[in-house]
């Protein structure tokens, strides 16, 4: 009885999420602008919320728990580097890249960094258009294992039901208005993802007897939980928060919540889409931060427990099952949000970046939505199942690649297609070997691949200058 009251409570916020989705047809055109830019009419808030929602992702509701499990109020640190480096990272893109991608008429974000003053660089658009379909693909693969997770644990599920509910509901709602759909039913996920994120932090702190018994909670599991800083982390304190702030700062290379700037009405409106986003982001990340920190007090630590799985677990052994059910939707609403827009992120960069012929065709978009939701439920049905550390992964492909671009080109600072190039495989060559080696769970590796890829512009910048300098 338990479980069906969870499943009804669980389907009926799903089947508010499809109506608001095919409710988006009203103001449908059939045009290729329309599915990947909503005509560029939407307002800032739902921009910033839809940006929020899209960026939160069923990471909120996995990986951060398990991360915040293991890492104790140290960890906290990546809530302030993600929420003020992407705070730092839109407030001095997000205005210019607005204007600058309509003035350059692109409809996708890798469209427009492969542009360079009105001429378009053929190599280096193909180049981005294929990082960014393997990374968002990808990216989309974590968010479908996200919900396929929460599904086992609450239900009993095989793995794969998860994954190919939200792969199927992804495709209904894409195909009936593109990114319209997905930002109207972003602000109403959002919503369902932060109250269910603040229903579980008000009753396990409840439970546990408040943030003072919380801390003395920590501190007598082990007294590393209340540790500040990461003192064990090998290569110190401060490099350690410079890597959580390189993670927020990556957001502005991420295809899926850029182009969500690309669909404002006017550039004037994106610095209060910043603000919508940030208002929604921080507070849904750090109420995420104390429901992790609460997990680690109510379910003992195993050898065989995947942390992931947390927060559904405590769910179940806390709330009521109309209640579990609203969880259960929050995390669904988290993975489906990001899904869909990293599933679209797709279809314009295969349109625009690669099969040009395509770029204005409304059909070719269909079908590539259909493949490309295939293609991150396959991968999620045979891959890893640890969300965490594919997001944070995917999130340093972005960040290293695409990332120092933006700051040129938003900037106007002078940039060869080949030191383009260099400065894309050298950035993702850097975050590559800094993850072979190992040394990613100490700094995330969005550092060292944005680092090197921005002293690859120095250092061309600096010849030239020299070679300036000697003819004359």
């Amino acid at each position: 009885m338990v479980e069906h009251t969870v499943l009804y409570s669980f389907l009926a916020f799903l089947a508010f999420f499809i109506f608001v989705g095919l409710l988006s047809v009203t103001k449908r055109q059939k045009s290729a602008e329309d599915y990947l830019l909503a005509s560029r009419s939407m307002s800032p808030a739902f921009v910033g919320l839809s940006a929020a929602a899209s960026t939160a992702s069923g990471f909120g509701f996995t990986g951060i728990i398990g991360f915040g499990y293991a890492m104790g109020l140290a960890g906290a640190w990546f809530i302030f580097g993600i929420i003020f480096g992407s705070l730092v990272g839109f407030a001095v893109t997000s205005r210019r890249f607005r204007a600058f991608s309509q003035r350059q008429n692109a409809a996708s974000y890798t469209e427009y960094l492969a542009c360079d003053k009105g001429k378009m660089c053929k190599r280096l658009q193909f180049v981005l258009g294929l990082v960014s379909i393997v990374a968002v693909t990808l990216y989309a693969t974590a968010q479908l294992a996200a919900g396929s997770k929460a599904l086992h644990v609450l239900f009993e599920w095989d793995y794969n039901a998860g994954a190919i509910m939200g792969a199927i509901i992804v495709l209904v709602y894409c195909w009936a208005g593109g990114i319209r759909a997905s930002i109207w039913t972003d602000v109403a996920q959002i919503i369902v993802m932060y109250v269910a994120m603040a229903l579980l932090m008000v009753t396990a702190l409840n439970e546990i007897g408040g943030l003072g018994a919380l801390y003395n909670a920590l501190e007598q599991i082990d007294p590393k939980l209340v540790a500040l800083l990461p003192l064990s982390n090998p290569f110190g304190p401060f490099l350690f928060i410079l890597g959580c702030l390189s993670v927020g700062i990556s957001f502005i290379g991420f295809p899926h919540v850029m182009v969500r700037f690309m669909t404002l009405k006017s550039s004037k409106d994106a610095r209060k889409a910043v603000w919508w986003f940030e208002g929604a982001y921080g507070t849904f990340y750090v109420t995420a931060y104390i429901v992790a920190l609460c997990a680690r007090v109510l379910i003992p630590e195993a050898s065989d427990f995947d942390t992931e799985l947390a927060l559904p677990t405590i769910a179940l052994d806390l709330l009521p099952s109309i209640l579990v059910g609203v969880i259960l939707a929050g995390i669904f609403a988290g993975t489906i949000s990001t899904a869909d827009s990293l599933v679209l992120s797709s279809t314009a960069s295969l349109s625009r970046d690669i099969f040009h012929k395509y770029r204005d065709s409304y059909n070719f978009m269909k079908f590539s939505t259909l493949v490309f939701t295939g293609a991150a439920l396959g991968i999620a049905l045979l891959g890893s199942k640890n969300v965490f550390d594919l997001v944070l992964f995917v999130i340093a492909i972005m960040g290293a690649g695409f990332a120092p671009l933006m700051l040129v080109r938003v900037f106007n600072g002078p940039l060869t297609e080949k030191v383009a190039l260099f400065m894309v495989f050298g950035g993702l060559a850097a975050a590559v070997y800094w993850r072979l080696a190992g040394y990613h769970v100490h700094i995330f590796d969005s550092l060292p691949g944005m680092v090197v890829a921005l002293l690859i512009y120095g250092a061309a910048q600096l010849f030239q200058w020299l070679k300036l300098r000697k003819l004359a």
